[in-house]
């Protein structure tokens, strides 16, 4: 997920450990390896095998390590389709955060698998794996077990320290009983999302090349990228990235393997600062719950801090113009526009609302799924069956790189409007009960980009989005392009609605309407729905439960 920034508090820069205090992990056993064509190695074990995770009888898995060089070392997962391995498609999911670990995704949403509060995991109705071989990343890099090797550090050498039971920071003291291992990293390496998308081939191409002997049973080279909140900036520059790349490869497969890409899907995106932020300070009026979520002389405030000269709209387009990628100076600006528009507009719900950041119709704290994963991930078993060594972690360090990198405010919407003029279906799916990249930045978004059907997937009306008799939502669409609002869904939309979101997702990357799945929709169709202009499905909340004291 895209990760809340309180700017309104001062903060140091800390590690920050999602896990529990527990001994430092010990060397794995039985891990294999593989050397893929294009000189990446994989070392990896079968944690099915182990009853970890994916336990369907016949449905394998993989998880370890893709190694791009000496010094990085990419944790995975794949697991493969429980319907058919061979021909299905291959789908990479990434969230967002920066660092936010794409395991968010593969335990909180939608991977075939989930983890109880007993430890214990339960497989999941609604998987993606039922229509797709599902690829998981950790990355950039830092996130997660991904690790790298710096400053005279080697793979035997991780750190070892304590963790502080409390605030679960990295300690210098020696305390055994609280003991972990965690890795060693530079995070600003792949600060921005092109950087972080040069080295995504580079893992995609290590993996695909090694594929056949990994698991033979997976032959197709049908490819989908699918994300979440940060990963509105992942999917697009990302896709373009890999695509650019893609057409250099000859097809004999001798320096690589090409693939066919076939869709893009972005959940709950933030795919363009300049665009969106706006959305932030209107959602709180706006909102389809009927809810006031700042009082008016805090929004008043948001509304001048938003457009006055020199404010955050002027800040964003200013960064929007600086088209330089590595210029100092556009990197300065684009990071102070961030800071400005965080401060002033997006953090004013933070310091006055009540309500959470993910999903309006809980209180702050209790809007998020439970995470009973993280410390699933740090026990002695289940690191040794996915054949890691490392402590899980995730660090606020990522998402201040990014930040200082002017990623955050830098605009992705040319990317997505490249990538609309190609042979590639593209759903936004918004769930509306989200504040931190609500729906309706998300909307503009889709009538906004610039692309040949523009006109046309602004003249499309809203209908409903049905899946087996019951509707979920509204959805507009033209050609390759569709528009969701999820009804009665926060921020991670699979984990809210997921029969609606399997659902999207099986008629996007299969072609097929989003509405009904009912229509064949090739990328150059001009399928197109009929209803109204706006979206009309309203809630009532009741007020939030009065806090008591004593």
């Amino acid at each position: 997920m895209r990760i809340q920034l309180n700017l309104l508090l001062a903060s140091a820069i800390t590690t920050i450990l999602a896990v529990n205090p527990r001994d430092a992990p010990k060397e794995p056993t039985g891990v294999k390896t593989i050397t893929s064509l294009n000189g990446s190695t994989i070392r990896y074990k079968e944690p099915g095998e182990e009853g970890i995770c994916e336990t369907t009888p016949g449905v394998k898995s993989y998880s370890g390590y893709i190694d791009i060089t000496l010094d990085i070392h990419v944790f995975f997962w794949f697991f493969e389709s429980k319907r058919d391995p061979k021909h299905d498609p291959v789908t990479l999911w990434l969230n967002g955060g920066p660092g936010s670990d794409s395991l968010i995704g593969l335990f909180e949403e939608l991977g075939p698998c989930t983890v109880a509060e007993n430890m214990t995991t339960v497989l999941r109705d609604h998987s993606w794996t039922e229509v797709s071989n599902l690829l998981f990343l950790s990355q950039p890099v830092g996130t997660g077990m991904w690790f790298t090797v710096v400053s005279g550090f080697s793979y035997s050498t991780k750190e070892v320290g304590s963790l502080d039971p409390t605030y679960l920071t990295v300690e210098s003291t020696t305390n055994k009983t609280e003991e972990g291992r965690w890795s060693v990293i530079n995070v600003t390496a792949l600060d921005t999302s092109r950087l972080a998308a040069e080295s995504a081939w580079e893992l995609l191409q290590g993996f695909y090349s090694a594929l056949p002997n990994l698991d033979a049973d997976v032959e197709s080279t049908d490819f989908n990228l699918w994300t979440e909140s940060f990963g509105g900036h992942w999917g697009p520059s990302f896709s373009t990235y890999f695509y650019e790349q893609n057409e250099k490869l000859p097809e004999d497969g001798s320096k690589g393997r090409k693939l066919k890409f076939k869709s893009l899907g972005i959940i709950n995106g933030i795919i363009d600062e300049p665009t969106q932020t706006k959305y932030l300070l209107e959602f709180t009026k706006k909102n389809t719950y009927g809810v006031q979520l700042i009082n008016d002389t805090v929004y008043d405030h948001g509304a001048f801090s938003l457009n006055m000269p020199d404010g955050c709209q002027d800040q964003l387009d200013y960064c929007n113009w600086m088209k330089r990628e590595n210029s100092i100076v556009r990197r300065s600006a684009c990071a102070a526009a961030q800071y400005i528009c965080q401060t002033t507009v997006e953090g004013l719900y933070y310091r006055f609302g009540d309500r959470g950041t993910y999903d309006i119709r809980k209180p702050t704290g209790q809007d998020v799924p439970p995470s009973y994963w993280r410390d699933y991930l740090n026990t002695a078993p289940v690191q040794n069956a996915l054949g890691v060594d490392l402590n899980y972690t995730s660090s606020n360090l990522i998402y201040t790189a990014f930040s200082l990198s002017g990623d955050f405010a830098a605009p992705y919407l040319p990317d997505l409007e490249k990538l609309l003029e190609l042979d590639i279906q593209i759903s936004l799916v918004y769930g509306d009960a989200d504040y931190i990249c609500n729906w309706l930045g998300g909307e503009a978004i889709s009538k906004v980009a610039k692309w040949s059907g523009q006109e046309a997937f602004n003249n499309a009306g809203y209908t409903d989005l049905v899946v087996d008799g019951t509707a979920y939502g509204e959805t507009r669409q033209y050609g390759k392009l569709s528009f969701t609002r999820v009804w009665e869904a926060g921020h991670e939309v699979p984990y809210f609605q997921p029969a609606a979101a399997l659902q999207i997702f099986n008629r996007t990357i299969n072609g097929f309407d989003i509405a009904t799945g009912e229509v064949e929709v090739s990328p150059d169709s001009d399928y197109a729905t009929n209803g109204t202009a706006e979206t009309t499905h309203t809630t009532t909340l009741p007020p939030l439960a009065s806090s008591t004291s004593g």
